[in-house]
């Protein structure tokens, strides 16, 4: 005879909301900078992971293999979820970036210099890691920052130098040291995201 359907065993999308947690991180750290970020996704990360394997645990020894399929799979379609979110065009950068554009752009008109040459500004966008920024925002009129590195015009250059020398905290470069790498990828009009990875900063 078959055996009979277990009392509460039945597939379900609720171990999704979990995740939540975990992964609204990269969706909403921006909103309260000044938290110890590092400390927070170490928490919620083990609080996340004792509560998966506590479940997959509990149901694993009643049997219900229906929680324990959903448990397994729901991670993997979040994941995918989350690709085809990012295949059209939609990830926590585009996201934050359409929320927070307008003060960007009343930023920059602020800053401008009456017959200034094309604008150029750098804005800090995820200083997280150990208090060096490595996300930066970039305002490049000449969208030169674009251009494969060495590309660039002596004007640019020359630009670039000067507000270096203006504004040392917020200067950017793409020439970095041995141990780091650049990449820039464009996210609106003039507006530009440059990564510096450090893969050599941790302990």
């Amino acid at each position: 005879m078959p055996e009979p359907e277990k009392r509460g065993d039945q597939f379900t999308w609720t171990y999704a909301l979990w995740l939540l947690p975990f992964l609204g991180q990269d969706w909403l750290y921006w909103l309260a900078p000044q938290w110890d970020w590092w400390t927070v996704d170490l928490f919620v990360f083990l609080a996340t992971l004792i509560a998966m394997a506590g479940s997959l645990c509990f149901n694993l020894v009643l049997r219900r293999w229906r929680r324990v399929l959903s448990l397994l799979i729901t991670p993997l379609l979040l994941l995918v979820c989350l690709h085809l979110l990012a295949v059209a065009g939609i990830t926590p950068d585009s996201v934050r970036f359409a929320l927070t554009k307008q003060a960007y752009l009343a930023e920059i008109k602020r800053a401008d210099l009456p017959g200034a040459e094309q604008r150029f500004r750098t804005f800090v966008w995820d200083d997280t890691f150990r208090r060096k920024t490595y996300s930066t925002l970039v305002y490049d009129e000449s969208d030169e920052i674009a251009l494969p590195k060495g590309a660039q015009s002596a004007a640019w250059q020359q630009r670039l130098q000067t507000f270096c020398l203006e504004k040392k905290k917020e200067c950017v470069t793409l020439y970095p040291g041995a141990d780091e790498f650049i990449s820039v990828s464009k996210i609106g009009e003039h507006f530009y995201i440059l990564d510096d990875s450090l893969p050599t900063a941790f302990p």
